[in-house]
């Protein structure tokens, strides 16, 4: 009996903001992971380099693979976008939410650009049932699959009471004062083909707009960051005893700065924010990466930045970098900025 191809596979995840001490829901904005591709078939392929580099402004992500058998093969390449389910509240950092491809994500092969294409399904699990596909109804009710962003709440409230009830008798949708939410849930991925001649190599490209969460101000200071936030913050950023003093320092002195009447470009004010890469979820390369080599860049030299990456080296005023061989990484990774330089 054959033996099933395996697929190199890297999860898209959805990263909730923790809760922030001092900062109201509206300052809130939660964030999308992304990362990674899914190749089919995939037993004949070995990763001999991974180079990822991510800041909050752009991420980009080579893979170079080497087909190692004595024919050509034709692979299927998918990078998947966040899963994004529904809710009351929810409150999302959506790069491009008006387009299928919302994290406007870019393909090139070879070194030159390619042509993939958007394949998105919406879902819906009943409590206690079985999960079943609603794409078609809500295509046919010209309701855009994402269940957030304006588009979709708009294109809701247009519905007629009979064309409404179609969606919230099953559970579709809820009610949340006049508005109602979409409870579903949007997978998709951008998907090509690609030949790879025996025993060449190819490197594949991917460059994407993060969705950045984030929170107006700081609150880092002793008396804020505390107890459980603590352990949250150190869990998911490895944030450690130099990082909170100077987080501490900020949060006092900005604190007792005067307040303005009128904001100036000098009016000192701050944010967090925070964004990450799936690199693991549900299954990883089969085999380590020859060659693996990460780069951070927190924007700004006096930005504050936190992450879990044992043996990332600062490298300049903005970059850190963390190279490895025969390497996979056994979690995704979360990081955090301080930002000081928000403008008015």
């Amino acid at each position: 009996m054959p033996r099933p191809a395996k697929a190199l596979f890297c999860a898209a995840a959805l990263t909730l903001a923790m809760p922030v001490t001092g900062a109201s829901a509206e300052e809130n904005l939660a964030n999308l992971d992304a990362g990674g591709l899914v190749i089919e078939p995939a037993d004949q392929l070995e990763l001999k380099a991974e180079d990822i580099f991510l800041s909050a402004k752009q991420v980009r992500a080579a893979y170079r693979f080497l087909n190692k058998a004595s024919q050509d093969l034709t692979l299927t390449v998918a990078f998947p976008l966040p899963e994004v389910t529904g809710e009351a509240d929810l409150d999302l950092a959506i790069p491009n939410p008006a387009s299928a491809n919302f994290l406007n994500v870019q393909a090139r092969a070879a070194g030159k650009s390619v042509e993939a294409s958007v394949e998105q399904h919406a879902f819906f699990t009943p409590d206690g049932g079985k999960e079943g596909e609603i794409t078609d109804l809500l295509k046919g009710l010209n309701i855009p699959l994402l269940p957030a962003g304006p588009a979709t709440a708009e294109a809701l409230k247009r519905l007629s009471s009979e064309d409404r009830a179609k969606l919230s008798i099953p559970g579709y949708i809820g009610q949340a004062g006049e508005n109602w939410v979409p409870l579903w849930t949007l997978r998709s991925r951008i998907v090509r083909q690609q030949v790879l001649p025996a025993g060449k190599e190819i490197i594949l490209q991917y460059s994407y707009a993060p969705s950045v969460g984030s929170a107006a101000g700081l609150y880092f200071d002793r008396a804020n960051l505390t107890g459980e936030s603590l352990t949250q913050y150190q869990k998911k950023y490895c944030v450690n005893e130099g990082f909170l003093r100077a987080a501490d320092a900020l949060t006092k002195r900005l604190t007792a700065a005067k307040p303005q009447a009128v904001e100036t470009a000098k009016t000192p004010k701050t944010r967090q924010t925070y964004f990450g890469y799936a690199f693991v979820g549900g299954g990883r390369w089969s085999g380590p990466a020859g060659r693996f080599g990460l780069v951070i860049d927190k924007a700004f030299p006096d930005n504050l930045v936190s992450f879990c990456a044992e043996g990332a080296k600062k490298v300049s005023s903005t970059r850190y970098e963390l190279k490895r061989n025969n390497y996979a990484p056994d979690r995704n990774i979360d990081i955090l900025i301080l930002d000081k330089n928000v403008g008015p």
